[in-house]
């Protein structure tokens, strides 16, 4: 089981947000390299997505997504959001 399923977050899930969900990203702040997708999926959650990017390759490593119960992960989505 990978780290995003341990978290009921499926990699369609994932996928969808990233295609569908128009997630707004900002840099990881502890890990260069890695960045943070904020979005919904389309079950209506909430989900934080950490992932990477490999230029050369084109192609996202998913690190981890799970559902954020802090409330300022939200208010920093709708601030990215505008």
């Amino acid at each position: 089981m990978s780290k995003v399923e341990a978290h009921d977050v499926s990699p369609e899930e994932v996928e969808c947000l990233f295609i569908d969900g128009a997630p707004v990203f900002r840099p990881h702040s502890r890990t260069p390299g890695r960045v943070i997708a904020l979005g919904f999926v389309p079950d209506g959650r909430f989900v934080l997505v950490v992932f990477s990017y490999n230029k050369r390759r084109r192609a996202v490593r998913v690190i981890t997504a799970y559902e954020p119960t802090e409330p300022a992960w939200r208010m920093k989505y709708e601030a990215l959001e505008r």
